[in-house]
């Protein structure tokens, strides 16, 4: 079967994840004021680089692989006299790997080269995920990066299927059906991941590492404890050295994990860190909103707060009461559950069918009025079902009735004359009398004795 070329929607996603996966890098260095024109360079390599991959269509052809060179050939270059002296190691490494990504993108023709790309994207986000630097504001580039990756592997596995039922000629999906199934499928797996998230034990990050004889240049002493602790080293190179005596900024992480304490951060922090004259400012006034959203929020929720906050105390106090309530419910469930299963059993039946019969039959030990009634409806019923004649769930009491004569025409006066008083006593206007009882008493003997 002729292999389908990379659609257009997964070559967007692909651009959107490579430059957020650099943007994360670059956020790094947010104090120094060169995130603007980093981004306008890097936005400008890989969308080139990746129309140029674009328009070879299937196989890679000679345009393709002249810019691919000429890339490469840029990517040294830059490596040896900008990324080496700017960053040093490792991230001018990292810079240059998303260099040989820019040039693999000149001849992006296949799926193969697709997910390699995405997984460069990948190694370029961890990198920065694991720097020092790193705080709960790079979530800004974060998200829109998964966002990016699904929406890339959901648009082209949909375009692949598309492309098959073409190739078997059973229909040629439209455009726009194509792009809603691309964003409904994505919005369906970011749902179910989230939610997965909410649902899952996180770790607390401070605790990954060995919290005694190592020393970090973001915490003095190696202290591990303080994840907020503000750092004097910088891990820039010599150009960025020199400045390594200016302020922390709250966004430069100053020492920060990426979650310190796996906890959200508060409105003043948020405040805190959208004061920082280095951040964009479509960013600084997006974490201003959401400062004023989480304050209002707790604002709201206060109550509830307070109140599970006093369902907590409680349950430390009562613990031993409320582990007892729970394995006694427990056990009540499974009464009940072994209770049910006991009834469809055959032996158990026709035990009991016996004794009402020697409750109801031979010694008339029923109740008065209309409770009488029902019981002895309920033991005719449950002795035809010793006799495979059960009465359906759904079925009423002319139903059953049908049931019986179709099955045991002998049967039909005696379970006529049974239903019809029970009618009269369950939906009738007077009172069950003791002889209209004792005539239910007389038809229930006469059924069993036919059975028998």
């Amino acid at each position: 079967m002729k292999q389908s070329a990379i659609s257009t929607p997964a070559y967007l996603g692909l651009y959107a994840a490579l430059l957020l996966s650099v943007a994360c890098n670059a956020f790094l260095d947010i104090r120094y004021d060169t995130f603007d024109r980093e981004m306008f360079y890097w936005a400008l390599v890989f969308g080139w680089t990746l129309y140029v991959g674009r328009s070879q269509s299937r196989r890679a052809k000679p345009p393709g692989t002249t810019w691919q060179k000429l890339t490469l050939v840029l990517g040294i270059i830059l490596f040896l006299l900008l990324f080496i002296p700017l960053w040093g190691f490792p991230r001018a490494g990292l810079y240059f790997l998303a260099m040989l990504q820019a040039s693999q993108n000149c001849v992006t023709v296949t799926r193969r080269q697709l997910n390699l790309g995405l997984l460069v994207s990948l190694t370029l986000v961890i990198f920065a995920a694991g720097d020092f630097h790193a705080d709960w504001t790079m979530l800004f580039y974060l998200i829109p990066y998964v966002v990016a990756v699904i929406f890339t592997l959901v648009a082209e596995q949909i375009h692949v299927q598309n492309h098959d039922l073409q190739q078997t000629r059973l229909g040629r999906p439209g455009k726009q059906g194509q792009g809603l199934a691309i964003l409904a499928a994505t919005a369906s797996v970011l749902i179910l991941g989230f939610g997965l998230y909410l649902i899952t034990p996180q770790v607390d990050w401070p605790y990954l590492e060995w919290r005694y004889g190592q020393t970090f240049p973001q915490h003095s002493g190696g202290d591990l404890e303080r994840p907020g602790a503000n750092n004097q080293a910088e891990n820039g190179s010599k150009a960025k050295g020199s400045e390594a005596g200016e302020d922390q900024s709250p966004t430069s992480g100053g020492g920060q994990t990426l979650f310190p304490g796996n906890q959200w951060p508060t409105p003043a922090t948020m405040r805190a860190a959208a004061g920082n004259r280095h951040l964009p400012k479509w960013q600084s006034a997006m974490i201003q909103k959401t400062a004023d959203l989480t304050e209002a929020t707790q604002q709201t929720l206060k109550p509830i707060i307070d109140l599970w906050e006093l369902l907590k105390r409680w349950l430390v106090k009562h613990w031993l009461a409320v582990l007892l309530s729970l394995i006694g419910l427990m056990l009540l469930a499974i009464l009940l559950a072994f209770a049910a299963l006991l009834k469809e059993l055959p032996w158990l039946n026709w035990l009991l069918m016996h004794c009402e019969y020697l409750r109801f039959g031979i010694l008339p030990l029923h109740a008065n009025g209309e409770r009488g009634a029902r019981q002895y409806y309920k033991a005719m019923a449950r002795m035809l079902s010793v006799y495979d004649l059960s009465r359906p769930q759904a079925a009423n009491t002319q139903e059953y009735l049908k049931l019986i004569s179709r099955t045991r025409k002998e049967l039909h006066p005696y379970a006529a004359g049974i239903t019809a008083l029970f009618e009269q006593a369950r939906y009738g206007q007077g009172q069950v009398d003791h002889n209209s009882l004792a005539k239910m008493r007389v038809l229930y003997r006469e059924t069993y004795r036919k059975l028998d």
